[in-house]
């Protein structure tokens, strides 16, 4: 039993004085909640708030035909040229329709699968219902038909069932898709889907009714890809009108739910919160001529700004402790800065500047191939995919670099931006005749990013070196942050090394999930099985500060770069405190890599240092050698320690690229029972080895 000393160290902050005005504040905005949530029912629906504006919608519709709604269709003239310069796209776009067409979708790791709803028969017009509440990997349905105020996820799904899977189709991200296959090809089939989906979910899942409305921020992904498709097909002749105006009315519904709903009642907002205005804000641009949508235009636009100083840390990263959250928080701030100055309404200046450092840093980071480190959590989350969505690379944040290099006016980004950027930038609705994408893979960097806890060093020739050692994110709420402190992730000639296993699952795996997030999980030591930060293996989006990590030193001379750092996990943790300091030191011309541990402390203990090879490596134990020899592509390292009495053994293990995907790949333990941790000092290296 932990002792009363261990107890109070545990404790401290959890019970914080200081924090009560936040307490305060938390209950303040969920009495404001409830005060929306009463009488959503009564707010106005289109057809009323049309006849408040004084206008009919046969008066309405044309305008917004003739007006962008939103940004998508205010560069839509760019197609043509396009079309005729790469018609490998436009038929790329064409296949990835009919895929969205015959209702195959691939989500979340699933694998190709079809959500057809069992009970209801195929239209007479060839429609298929979609099951909207459907996991393919379980084969099982959520409940339906219950008022979102009730459900309690672990209470009410099928057993282990993941609900991301009828969130993430319900965001309705392949609209997009569809409408792209309208604009190129003028086929009606394309728009009738759009609305017989929305029509068809509105009937299963009317205005909080069933599991896709139990999480507002993807009720606000979902209102943003209806805004941005219905923008782009309005002016389809081949359709009914009433149809249309179904579905405009289905998104304005969307629009008082979010109102009603908004995810800021808790310690602090986040994501979701900045996903709900973002969404508040399409729909507010759809119907920006109507009194509700410019109330709509009004809290949203203020709401995204002042988000950007809440969750953005002071050097460019998302305060999640995430790069793939990163990703996400990011295109949803360039989605409603985009829009903003489509409307005339442009963001501040500081909110551009902002948004520039949140792209320096996710530049900074990525990988030599110009994908992006798994670093904390990763669930594949986008706004909108307007690129490849059946097959698009879910570790890749390239599509962001064209719509962004326009809007920052950054040619640094143009350069980084893919082959197809152009494509991409047309969607975000800029004119791209003079727009060249640079296609370049990102170049040399060495810097730290202190608050993010990320040190990088990248050179331009494939070698990296990311050290992670970063505070409990989200204010400390910890929702999306691994036990990664003073973890690594090593490449070398593009060919990586050790990595970052990734994060697999959430709420459908807790043993899985909290695997994923834990320190025998990432390529550092631990002491005595304590994770150097605390969480409870039933909270599955909350982590406690222990660590106090601290960066040492940062320097770059000649061809090395070195990196030293601490974490305090071990003192306040363990009954017999232990001190946990590591240096790095990064040769960029060879690429090799030297790690110092340094341990001080009291009493005796068991440490274990682990290191994750990729899947693509073949790692090999050299019998009676204090090494392990790393073979991929032809080429070998070797990585290697300096004692002997360390016990060795090459573990089977998990690497999670994605949401849902998992491949088997190699772990290197090295343990050292019963130690006494009086200053003791461990050496690895390693480094390529050029065979006879």
């Amino acid at each position: 039993m932990p002792s009363l000393r261990l107890i109070a160290r545990r404790a401290v902050g959890l019970f914080n004085v200081k924090k009560a005005p936040m307490r305060a504040k938390i209950a303040q905005a969920w009495i404001d909640q409830r005060i929306r949530q009463s009488d959503i029912i009564q707010k106005p629906s289109f057809a009323a708030d049309l006849k408040r504006a004084g206008v009919t919608f046969d008066q309405w519709h044309p305008l917004a035909v003739a007006q962008a709604r939103t940004f998508a269709s205010a560069a839509i003239s760019s197609v043509d040229a396009y079309m005729a310069a790469h018609p490998e796209r436009v038929a790329k776009v064409k296949r990835d329709a009919e895929t969205v067409l015959g209702h195959q979708f691939d989500l979340l790791g699933s694998g190709p699968y079809h959500p057809r709803c069992p009970y209801r028969a195929p239209e007479s017009g060839g429609y298929q219902p979609i099951n909207w509440a459907y996991d393919p990997i379980r084969n099982v349905t959520f409940p339906e038909g219950f008022h979102y105020k009730e459900w309690d996820l672990f209470r009410d799904r099928p057993p282990n069932a993941d609900v991301k899977f009828p969130w993430e189709l319900a965001r309705c991200q392949h609209f997009l898709t569809l409408a792209q296959a309208w604009r190129v090809t003028g086929e009606a089939r394309f728009v009738q889907e759009i609305l017989d989906e929305i029509r068809d979910f509105h009937e299963k899942n009317p205005p909080g009714t069933g599991v896709n409305w139990t999480c507002t921020m993807d009720v606000g992904i979902r209102a943003a890809n209806w805004a941005i498709a219905l923008d782009l097909i309005n002016n389809c002749e081949d359709v009914p009108e009433e149809q249309l105006f179904d579905a405009y009315s289905h998104l304005f519904d969307h629009g008082h739910f979010i109102r009603a709903n908004l995810e800021n009642t808790y310690e602090t907002t986040s994501n979701h919160y900045l996903s709900n205005v973002v969404g508040l804000h399409f729909i507010g641009a759809f119907f920006q001529d109507l009194p509700t949508g410019k109330e709509w235009i009004e809290f949203s636009s203020k709401s995204v700004q002042k988000e950007i100083d809440v969750q953005v840390l002071p050097d460019g990263a998302d305060f999640e402790s995430s790069v793939p959250y990163h990703r996400l928080v990011i295109e949803l701030f360039l989605g409603s800065h985009r829009l903003a100055a489509h409307l005339g309404r442009p963001f501040s200046s500081h909110f551009t500047r902002r948004l520039g450092e949140m792209m320096d840093y996710l530049c900074g980071v990525l990988l030599p191939n110009g994908e992006m480190p798994v670093f904390g959590d990763a669930d594949d989350g986008r706004l909108m995919i307007a690129t490849d969505y059946c097959d698009w690379n879910r570790k890749d944040a390239r599509h962001l670099f064209a719509p962004a290099s326009l809007a920052l006016s950054n040619d640094d980004l143009r350069l980084l931006s893919p082959g197809w950027g152009a494509w991409e930038a047309i969607w975000w609705g800029f004119d791209i005749s003079s727009f060249t994408p640079g296609g370049q893979l990102p170049g040399s960097n060495v810097k730290l990013y202190p608050q993010a806890g990320a040190a990088v060093s990248r050179t331009g020739d494939g070698r990296y070196l990311l050290v992670t050692n970063s505070i409990v994110g989200t204010v400390g709420f910890g929702n999306h942050k691994h036990n990664e402190q003073l973890s690594f992730e090593l490449h070398d000639e593009y060919q990586p090394l050790i990595v970052d296993p990734g994060s697999w699952v959430y709420t459908s795996d807790f043993e899985g999930r909290n695997l994923h997030r834990s320190t025998a999980y990432h390529n550092t030591v631990m002491i005595d099985g304590v994770e150097q930060n605390e969480f409870n293996s039933e909270w599955l989006f909350r982590m406690f500060e222990k660590a106090n990590p601290e960066h040492l030193r940062f320097e770059h001379a000649a061809e090395t770069v070195i990196y030293e750092g601490l974490h305090r996990g071990y003192e306040t943790q363990l009954e017999e405190p232990v001190l946990h300091h590591r240096r790095f030191e990064h040769n960029r011309s060879t690429g090799a890599l030297s790690i110092l541990d340094t341990l001080t402390g009291t009493g005796r203990h068991s440490l274990v240092w682990s290191f994750h090879f990729h899947p693509s490596v073949t790692p090999q134990l050299d019998g009676g050698q204090q090494q392990i020899h790393l073979r991929a592509k032809g080429k070998t390292w070797v990585l290697s320690w300096d004692d002997a009495a360390i016990q060795v053994s090459l573990d089977d293990t998990w690497f999670s690229p994605s949401y849902g995907v998992r491949e088997p790949t190699k772990a290197l333990r090295l343990a050292v029972n019963d130690l006494t941790t009086s200053g003791s000092r461990y050496a690895f290296q390693v480094k390529r080895l050029f065979e006879a």
